[in-house]
């Protein structure tokens, strides 16, 4: 019994150490976009941080793949997600605006295409997509910045199918600003 305990556990330390060397260098993907690099100084650590990386990926992939296939392969095509929000007072805000422009005009230059574009009073939100060289999507960029003092950004690299990522936004009813037929049918009635 005390040789299993140990066998367990050694195979436990081993598979966390193959985990922490699959952590890879993404910088060199095409979709890959380091906004960091764009924050002011001031800003501090984010309040919410996510970083999937391909393995976790590969594996929610498969699990996802046994209810539908669609959404499987989608997941596994997918190499980093990073998501990060900051809380910002009104110095803060102030400066990420001017981060957001040249967050714009540095991914513009570099050949992403800005599919997105809000802007309100003091709400910003965009959105660009990276082309790979088979005219595929290899990563989506979106920053956000409200007047609430959030400031968002999200980086998804790898392969990304923007028609499965509308049907999931259809089958969990996530709004995307457009009216269905039904929902204005039930608006009239």
């Amino acid at each position: 019994m005390k040789t299993l305990k140990t066998l367990v556990v050694m195979l436990f330390v081993m598979s966390m150490g193959l985990f922490a060397q699959q952590k890879g260098d993404y910088s060199k993907e095409a979709g890959y976009f380091d906004y960091s690099k764009f924050l002011p100084a001031k800003i501090g650590e984010p309040t919410t941080e996510v970083n999937l990386e391909e393995p976790l990926l590969k594996m929610a992939g498969k699990v996802a793949e046994d209810k539908k296939e669609d959404v499987g392969n989608m997941i596994s095509a997918l190499k980093l997600v990073k998501v990060n929000e900051y809380e910002l007072n009104q110095e803060q805000y102030s400066e990420m605006e001017g981060s957001l422009e040249s967050i714009d005009k540095n991914l513009l230059a570099k050949q992403w295409d800005r599919i997105i574009k809000t802007k309100s009073k003091n709400d910003f939100t965009n959105v660009y997509v990276k082309s790979g060289s088979d005219g595929k999507f290899m990563g989506l960029v979106v920053t956000s910045l409200n007047k609430n003092g959030k400031a968002t950004f999200v980086n998804i690299v790898g392969r990304i199918d923007l028609e499965t990522i509308k049907q999931l936004s259809e089958q969990f009813n996530f709004s995307t600003g457009e009216k269905t037929k039904e929902k204005v049918e039930k608006e009239k009635k």
